[in-house]
């Protein structure tokens, strides 16, 4: 198949195609051999009047493209490399020589362009490596279906034999890290109170009803079934001795900072050699500066415990508003809805929300409606400190996000911060410019506004913390009040000596030698591609423990020991024999803003190629979350959900 064909004057849409192809090749790449290869010429890259001159080559020379992959007995040979069906040793170099300029008076092209197409090119290979891993996986499954594993998790743990790689969290990051993961090199066990992988940003839609809880969710075994799982929360990590204690089974909700297990579990310590801490962060459960926000007051969307706390708590209003001897003012104070914080997940409840009520009230008149009754006594409030919602986004999305959200009958009041919550239904705002308070009485109050870090986390960074000055080493930048863990720029923990943990995630943050802190957004965007950067570097059997004669605190690139055979051809058309360091690739950000329009913002890296409001930014709105799921199942699911919702209307039975 031909990658791009000739496109020769506008750079954006040559980078669109890349871009696209990389996003969907996981999902084809699995059924189909490949057969032809487009290589492609940068000759030169004018950017005074923004061309490329492409020169489109076709080679048929690999039935099935291997880049870092092994015969199935496992040999490794150089005569492998030379056989019909395997890359061509040559066609693999001149693919890594053209893609790459290589002219010398090219030289001096802005370095932007350069690197975009440099992690552009990665991208795709990695896409590639992990697509013929997953098939080697899927070929293995037969083999292991006629040798279960051992029922006790821990007793092959224990047993001598490959790397063990301990994996904290089943989010995002944890969630990217074990799909990639090639169990065929480690042991992979993972540790979480979770059993499953949530698509969060579909939990908004969830909390109303729109798409169904178990459409948006992904057991961890079958991420990749391969890999072993323990239900249990880690308390506690000894860097020194390579191990976490566990406390095994499932949480209970509290009204803590988080959910704690069952007190009669029991508390075992599980060592590793390589671990991946990929917790993730919790809601804002309380603060000192907003007495009041507790679990007991508020709702949170960070689950889907959330989401169907959160349904069961609107429908309960609905149906107790209904009651007959109800006053319209106590009936207006049931139907209030409170959102607090204008980004992304605030944002899209209130669309979310806004199309839920106006459909069960009937104010869209398309059907006759179970709660017609009360249609003109609802009314939601969206309270964001900011000057405007969704602040990441551009000033004219911005204020097309405002204008969709107050056409569906939200009210937006910006530039408002909550200064006490009074129980369960009252709330005292104040104005930032004016200084003037305002209590609002309101059925839910529903609390989109930041995260923290959980305990684990902060008892992680003081033990880190702790072991840098024992050394007699400069702390790394102390990130604790921000709640990450220090990483350099391979996500490797800084003040672990051997470089035998890695965070990824909301969790981390990177600190540069020289104590400069250098945050990446919190997004599941972050997560995901630090979690498959994280796995394919233990993959390709880079040595992570690498002395910096330069600074102790800090270690060095990881690099590679040896390679042979099909494994140094791999690495001499990367050319990486030393890794590089994480890149994070945006490729834009989404919002829905309710009645059937949202935001789509499409960005590669630092350029904006374009942005979308209304109906067609709905459209790419949906286009991209079922592009994204992350199984054909809960693609279909997600599929009919919508469709059940548009045929059927909306469901508002209490369970």
């Amino acid at each position: 198949q031909r990658m791009i064909g000739k496109m020769k004057k506008q750079k954006a849409k040559v980078l669109i195609g890349i871009a696209l192809f990389t996003s969907q090749c996981n999902a084809f790449i699995l059924h189909s051999s490949i057969h032809k290869v487009g290589i492609v010429t940068a000759r030169r890259i004018q950017t005074s009047d923004d061309i490329v001159s492409v020169e489109n080559k076709t080679e048929e020379v690999i039935p099935t493209m291997r880049f870092n992959d092994t015969d199935t007995d496992g040999s490794d040979d150089d005569e492998s490399l030379m056989r019909d069906n395997d890359c061509s040793i040559v066609n693999e170099l001149e693919l890594r020589k053209f893609v790459k300029i290589v002219n010398k008076e090219d030289r001096e092209i802005v370095e932007e362009g350069i690197d975009l197409a440099e992690i552009l090119f990665d991208k795709i290979i990695d896409t590639a490596d992990d697509a013929l891993l997953m098939m080697r996986r899927k070929m293995k499954e037969s083999d292991a279906i006629q040798e279960p594993r051992a029922a006790d998790v821990l007793n092959e743990w224990y047993d001598e034999g490959q790397p063990r790689v301990l994996v904290i969290g089943t989010g995002w990051a944890g969630h990217a890290c074990i799909k990639v993961l090639d169990t065929s090199q480690f042991r992979v066990l993972v540790i979480s109170p979770s059993n499953h992988f949530v698509f969060t940003p579909m939990l908004a839609s969830t909390s109303v009803g729109t798409i169904e809880s178990r459409s948006i969710v992904e057991s961890t075994r079958d991420s990749n079934p391969f890999v072993r799982y323990i239900e249990g929360k880690a308390l506690d990590i000894n860097t020194a001795d390579k191990t976490f204690k566990v406390k095994l089974g499932k949480d209970e909700l509290t009204n803590d900072r988080e959910a704690i297990c069952i007190e009669e579990n029991e508390i075992i310590d599980i060592p590793y050699d390589i671990a991946i801490y990929s917790a993730g962060v919790g809601p804002v459960l309380s603060s000192k500066n907003i007495p009041g926000l507790s679990k007991e007051n508020v709702y949170f969307l960070k689950s889907v415990d959330d989401a169907k706390r959160l349904r069961s708590g609107v429908i309960d209003l609905l149906e107790n508003a209904s009651q007959p001897g109800r006053t319209d003012k106590e009936r207006r104070q049931l139907l209030t809805f409170v959102v607090v914080g204008g980004g992304p997940t605030g944002v899209e409840y209130c669309g979310e929300l806004a199309d839920f009520i106006n459909d069960v009230t009937g104010k869209r008149k398309s059907r006759l409606a179970p709660f017609a009754s009360l249609a003109k006594l609802t009314k939601i409030i969206l309270v964001q400190g900011a000057p405007d919602v969704l602040p990441a986004f551009d000033a004219n999305l911005r204020q097309s996000a405002r204008e969709s959200l107050e056409g569906e009958g939200v009210t937006v009041r910006t530039n408002t911060k909550v200064k006490h919550i009074i129980g369960k239904e009252k709330l005292v705002v104040v104005g930032k410019e004016d200084g003037v308070e305002d209590t609002i009485d309101c059925g839910v109050i529903v609390w989109a506004a930041g995260t923290m870090p959980l305990q684990l986390t902060e008892t992680l960074i003081a033990n880190i913390d702790s072991t840098c000055r024992e050394k007699g080493l400069a702390e790394p930048s102390s990130l604790s009040s921000r709640g990450r863990i220090p990483v350099d720029k391979w996500q490797r923990v800084i003040g672990v000596p051997d470089g035998s943990m890695l965070a990824i995630g909301d969790a981390s943050g990177t600190v540069v030698e020289g104590g400069e802190a250098k945050l990446l957004p919190q997004t599941a965007q972050v997560a995901a591609q630090q979690g498959a950067y994280v796995a394919r570097l233990l993959n390709r059997q880079y040595n992570l423990n690498v002395e910096n004669p330069k600074n102790m605190l800090y270690l060095g690139p990881p690099t590679k020991n040896q390679a042979k055979g099909r494994e140094s051809v791999n690495i001499e058309v990367r050319g990486r024999l030393e890794a590089k360091p994480f890149q994070f690739l945006n490729l834009g950000q989404l919002a829905y803003t309710g009645g059937g329009e949202a935001l789509s913002q499409v960005e590669l890296g630092d350029k904006k190629l374009f942005s979308q409001a209304g109906s067609t930014g709905f459209l790419l709105w949906r286009s991209v979350y079922i592009v994204k799921q992350v199984s054909t199942k809960t693609r279909l699911l997600v599929l009919f959900d919508w469709f059940k919702t548009q045929i059927f209307g909306r469901d508002v039975t209490r369970m």
